[in-house]
């Protein structure tokens, strides 16, 4: 299988929100984009540093555009999947080709002009001479930001990693926009998203309020689905320091190749794996249960107390709606479109949300950092929750594309009289 196929979703993308009949002409225009970031020092001894720079790099990488890291070398802080190594440098070519065929992630500087060189930290002479456009990328805790150079940007996240994921997402989001906009003038109707592929001057993507607590003893939860967003709520969590806690994970499929564009733990080596096996492979204080078959309904009387769904089929959503959970996170994406919300007893519940299903006709159009967002925003929803943030005592939905972060909607989940679930909640209100 090629890089055409690995991407075919991602091309499809684009193919049917700017009506574009040629998968060939958008697999040029993301497989043509040459990206480099650059990290000092201070910022790759740092979890935080390092998880950025190589999510960054992973996420566009799955996008199918070439990236540079211009970094020093460090040793590879925690557990990092699926990077495997003792030092950055080791991790970086541990996955640098195992992700799109054709597609590398190289350690140092191209000779040529990059469409943008994304500066973590302290920029270096090689920033300041050979850049198209340069953009100044930095974290906390819980947020991640940029600005267009020269306006710069702090990063202060330390041994957190959350704030510096949701800047990959950023630096990912803002990457891809050369491509929309090479592919928008080529498109019928692609005027419209004239406005959602212009650049940024600045954005700035929150998790969670700055001060929530750092919680790591997650206990026992489950997980439904074993695919994109599920992969990427592991893929946050696994990153954590001190990680503790036991999950199962339901699935039954096998990883293929053309999972690589978006699954982020997945690479071309383990790709004979079933889903629930990779998730096993990676673990380390969050233990893994694999679970080799899809979710029945003889399951809802016996799932965990917390109950992560990245499931895509709606009416498991409702079975999952009926089950005893006091959490229950569920992530989506739709086209260029992230949404996370989370569910306790009493509130609107996942059915009142999705109340009507949808049913897929052929390949679903994906991209790694629509998926991955879902997957970080429930991941930090949970931490959220058994950290005892006072916010996290009703139900709640977050809707938002990250290209342009300023339309990002948050809600309370309402109860519907008609919930396809009937849940507690919907009762008290008919």
């Amino acid at each position: 299988m090629d890089s055409g196929a690995q991407l075919a979703r991602t091309c499809l993308l684009f193919q049917v929100d700017l009506g574009l009949s040629d998968p060939a002409v958008v697999l040029r225009a993301l497989t043509t984009l040459n990206i480099v970031i650059v990290a000092d020092q201070e910022t790759v001894n740092s979890l935080s540093g390092q998880v950025a720079v190589t999510t960054g790099a992973m996420l566009m990488a799955r996008s199918g555009h070439k990236v540079f890291i211009d970094a020093p070398d460090a040793p590879l802080i925690g557990d990092q999947p699926p990077m495997t190594g003792a030092t950055l440098y080791d991790a970086i070519s541990s996955v640098g080709n195992q992700l799109i065929d054709g597609v590398e992630i190289a350690i140092g500087c191209p000779v040529f002009e990059p469409h943008i060189t994304f500066v973590c930290g302290q920029p270096g002479p090689y920033t300041q001479s050979k850049s198209n456009r340069i953009v100044s990328v930095g974290w906390t805790d819980w947020s991640g930001e940029f600005r267009d150079w020269p306006m710069s940007t702090q990063c202060s996240g330390g041994d957190w990693p959350m704030g510096a994921m949701a800047a990959a997402v950023l630096m990912a989001s803002e990457a891809i926009k050369v491509a929309g906009r090479m592919l928008a003038a080529l498109a019928d109707h692609g005027g419209h998203l004239g406005e959602v592929f212009a650049n940024c001057r600045t954005a700035r993507l929150s998790l969670a309020p700055e001060g929530t607590p750092h919680a790591v003893e997650l206990g026992r939860l489950d997980i439904v689905s074993a695919g994109a967003v599920s992969n990427a709520f592991l893929y946050a969590l696994l990153r954590l320091p001190n990680i503790r806690g036991a999950a199962r994970v339901f699935d039954r499929d096998v990883s293929d190749d053309t999972n690589r564009n978006r699954n982020m733990l997945l690479i071309a080596a383990l790709a004979a794996l079933t889903k629930v096996d990779l998730f096993k492979h990676f673990e380390n204080g969050l233990q893994v249960e694999p679970i080799r078959r899809h979710f029945e309904k003889t399951d809802v009387s016996n799932l965990a107390n917390v109950v992560a769904v990245g499931v895509d089929d709606i009416p498991i959503r409702w079975m999952l709606a009926g089950a005893p959970a006091q959490w229950m996170g569920v992530g989506a994406t739709s086209h260029f479109n992230s949404m996370a919300s989370m569910h306790v007893p009493y509130a609107g519940c996942a059915a009142c949300l999705h109340p009507h299903d949808e049913p897929q006709v052929g390949a679903t159009p994906t991209i790694a950092f629509v998926s991955f967002l879902s997957g970080l925003m429930m991941a930090a929803d949970l931490i959220r929750e058994i950290g005892g943030a006072e916010s996290c005592k009703a139900s709640r939905q977050r809707y938002l594309t990250s290209l342009q972060v300023a339309g990002d909607y948050s809600a309370p989940v309402a109860p519907r009289s008609d919930c396809p679930a009937k849940c507690a909640a919907s009762r008290l209100c008919a």
